[in-house]
């Protein structure tokens, strides 16, 4: 009887780490620079940059900040590209300041183009997969003062939004259902146990 509870009490913290696991945001990041630019551009701009994929993979949202700049930054952008290529534009940033950029930026918003990704999907797949950058334009380089590679895709906690209104997707559901199932598993092997002492 407690080999049966234990297995059962084993099964259901299962099923609660592949959910916590299949809900957690994926975290990019990348150290921008003049040097990374194609061509490189020299002087003395610098920055960082966290780029996340929401839980749901609704959503990326980035953080990035900066300094020593030639001038106020025009605007910033997360292409797609590889490392030695200069790509279209991807996701636009809202609004950048002299410091730094934060925002969000919603898959419904996502409209493709010439030479990107034909679906959000695929916009994901260039992140996750190294093939997106974050560039940061001023007047004196407007094709690009800093910039850097995306790369990492650890897991995050899901902030206390998240953790309230957790949205499975496509990915999630079938590994719920092979831990739902596992469970139901266990569960009909204790009821087999008992019946067999009874």
């Amino acid at each position: 009887m407690k080999r049966a509870r234990f297995a059962f009490f084993a099964a259901g913290m299962l099923v609660l780490a592949f959910a916590s696991v299949a809900l957690a945001a994926e975290r990019f990041t990348a150290t921008l620079d003049g040097d990374n630019s194609v061509p490189a551009v020299p002087g003395d701009g610098s920055g960082s940059a966290t780029v996340t994929i929401s839980d749901d993979g609704q959503s990326v949202s980035w953080d990035v900040s900066y300094s020593g700049l030639t001038g106020p930054p025009g605007a910033g952008h997360i292409h797609f590209g590889a490392a030695d290529a200069n790509g279209p534009v991807m996701i636009p940033f809202a609004t950048v300041t002299p410091t730094g950029s934060t925002g969000t930026f919603n898959a419904a918003d996502y409209a493709g183009g010439d030479g990107l990704p034909a679906d959000w999907a695929g916009a994901l797949a260039a992140i996750r997969g190294g093939n997106a950058y974050v560039n940061i334009h001023t007047a004196a380089n407007g094709g690009g003062e800093i910039r850097g590679q995306l790369a990492g895709g650890g897991t995050t906690p899901p902030t206390d939004t998240e953790s309230i209104a957790p949205t499975r997707t496509d990915s999630t559901i079938p590994v719920l259902l092979i831990a739902t199932a596992a469970l139901g598993f266990m569960i009909a092997l204790r009821r087999f146990g008992v019946s067999r002492r009874s």
